[in-house]
């Protein structure tokens, strides 16, 4: 009778290895289903399949790892999850707490090396070697059965470090905003200055605008779009307009002189050439944008 159990007990245990069920098949017969023993088996076999899994309360009080240099530090936050296969859920909770201060100093050994070889300002990069490093965690042969604990944590840059660097991530951010809203404005300047060039253009009956026609429109065109924008077209405009006139008053004086000592041809190539020049900056009295300087004035 010893032998049949004996033989019994090794058939389940070759089932379960080769299956993965939990022995609870009758193996000798149907004398074998109604076997005390063989309940008891069939137990064992199912606590054994099933794996239960807890977290414990977090642990308000930080771990302290050094970063490279050993002048800052990370700021450690583990994170423990228990799991057996071997015991029931009440229990397991309460031999993961009596692992738990081990499992930190576990972690907190492993974790320092790493640390150690990462850029104080880079937690993030530090928290993903850590992680690994912690990969898989490791066992416990608690008395009530095998428990498994797999650890990770979170990590945050040293108080100090980050205190003194928040400025310059306030102007960076600050910066990068300006950057991007002058982007915004600029376009939006842009789209407004040449719809209402469209429209002069249009309503002035001049067709396709030329280089000297957009010069002197688009301060006009300006004012309408944006008030900064036409206050910095303005003063260019008031800028090419002192230049061309210092210009103008070169050739005219060139002419005079030519003509006075009887060079007529340079002197009728220089008038024609002021003649042009005028006529392309709007100095001209006789420029079809005579009267435009007249509404100048009444830009905002």
């Amino acid at each position: 009778m010893t032998e049949r159990k004996g033989l019994r007990t090794r058939l389940r245990n070759w089932w379960r290895r080769v299956t993965g069920k939990d022995g609870t098949e009758p193996v000798g017969g149907p004398e074998s289903a109604d076997d005390p023993e063989n309940e008891g088996t069939s137990a064992l076999g199912q606590a054994a399949q099933s794996e239960v899994a807890v977290e414990l309360p977090p642990v308000e009080e930080t771990l302290t790892v050094a970063a490279e240099g050993d002048v800052f530090a990370f700021e450690l936050v583990p994170h423990l999850r228990w799991s057996s296969r071997e015991m029931a859920l009440d229990v397991l909770r309460e031999r993961a707490a009596l692992h738990e201060e081990a499992a930190r100093g576990k972690l907190l050994r492993r974790a320092w090396s790493v640390a150690r070889a990462c850029d104080p300002g880079d937690p993030v990069a530090a928290e993903k070697a850590v992680n690994k490093e912690l990969r898989g965690g490791w066992c416990y042969h608690d008395e009530k059965g095998l428990i498994r604990c797999r650890p990770s944590v979170r990590m945050r840059m040293d108080p100090a470090l980050r205190e003194h660097v928040r400025p310059f991530h306030l102007t960076e951010v600050r910066m990068v905003n300006e950057h991007r809203l002058g982007k915004l404005k600029a376009d939006q300047v842009q789209e407004l200055t040449e719809r209402w060039l469209q429209v002069m253009s249009e309503l002035e009956l001049l067709g396709t605008l030329g280089a000297a026609e957009r010069r002197l429109l688009v301060p006009f065109a300006a004012a309408l779009a944006d008030e900064d924008f036409w206050k910095v077209m303005h003063a260019l405009k008031n800028t090419r307009r002192n230049g061309a006139e210092a210009l103008a008053d070169v050739l005219t004086a060139a002419a005079k002189h030519h003509e006075q000592v009887g060079l007529f041809e340079y002197a009728n190539a220089y008038d024609k050439a002021l003649s042009e020049f005028c006529r392309q900056m709007g100095l001209s009295p006789f420029s079809w944008v005579d009267t435009v300087g007249d509404v100048e004035e009444l830009a905002p």
